[in-house]
């Protein structure tokens, strides 16, 4: 049972971007900005695995490799050229070193809204297109030894250029969409965390996908978001307003985001939300 969702792309709300945080701050999903190889496999992020991808595809840009957003690694989704790469990702949904669970995060049935939060990037001078889905999908399991997928979501980025930078993605799953799915007990109680890529066409008439996708800093939780000191923290580290404010505030305010509508009349971008900006800025965290 599958239910898809219309793209969500988000840039810095004052309740988004968690990804931006140190590894240790994601105590919901393991090595969300894939720092840490593979225990066994270190062609794979430790937590991760892979289906169709190759070594390269877990980036570091120590060796060579050309986008990661914070530290030196990133995961990276290439367009698929025929049948054997049509479906593309990295998962969650593998065990972990002593075989006594998986690395998926925790999931309390109706207790609460489910959010995951990232950046994604597309290199200058590509676009993605084509692709039936590119983005990530949440699959609700069961408790274990089941494992069977109780619902899932499907969250797709823009497929548009992101012209070489870093943009934040956020989607959420309600309680009320979970109900919308029915009851079907046993209940999930844990989620699959799969940044993928889907072409559905047909490769012998069909434009074939193009443009590559970049993905860092993951953040997974049930329940509240963490939330700045006022409206011009709207990055992470909050707490502190810094150049990241900056720039997530014009980034909003180019693409008429909500983080960036800080002042009346609301749903317009305009210079009072640039005066409301510059003034909470000014006027530091308590």
């Amino acid at each position: 049972m599958s239910r898809r969702v219309l793209s969500i792309t988000i840039t810095c709300g004052l309740a988004a971007c968690a990804a931006m945080a140190a590894p240790g701050d994601h105590p919901d999903l393991y090595n969300p900005s894939f720092e840490e190889p593979g225990i066994s496999s270190p062609a794979l992020p430790q937590g991760w695995k892979g289906f169709n991808v190759t070594a390269s595809d877990y980036v570091d840009t120590a060796s060579g490799g050309l986008y990661a957003r914070t530290g030196t690694r990133s995961i990276r989704l290439r367009p698929s050229a025929g049948p054997s790469t049509q479906f593309q990702g990295f998962s969650t949904d593998t065990f972990v070193p002593d075989g006594s669970d998986l690395y998926n995060p925790d999931y309390t049935y109706l207790g609460g809204d489910v959010h995951i939060t990232g950046w994604y990037l597309v290199p200058d001078g590509e676009t993605l297109a084509n692709d039936a889905v590119v983005g990530i999908k949440l699959e609700f399991r069961r408790e274990p030894p089941n494992f069977s997928v109780y619902t899932s979501f499907e969250f797709n980025v823009d497929q548009m250029a992101t012209n070489g930078q870093w943009h934040s993605f956020e989607a959420t799953v309600t309680d009320a969409m979970m109900l919308a799915v029915g009851d079907f007990p046993p209940y999930a109680t844990s989620v699959t965390i799969l940044p993928l890529r889907f072409f559905a066409g047909n490769y012998a008439s069909d434009p074939l996908p193009t443009g590559t996708i970049y993905w860092d800093d993951l953040y997974y939780v049930q329940g509240d978001l963490p939330g700045g000191c006022n409206a011009a923290d709207i990055a992470e580290p909050y707490n502190i307003l810094d150049l990241a404010d900056i720039t997530g505030f014009i980034d909003a305010f180019l693409n008429q985001q909500d983080a960036a509508d800080n002042s009346e009349p609301f749903g317009v971008w305009d210079l009072s939300d640039i005066t409301g900006f510059v003034d909470a800025f000014l006027a530091g965290c308590p």
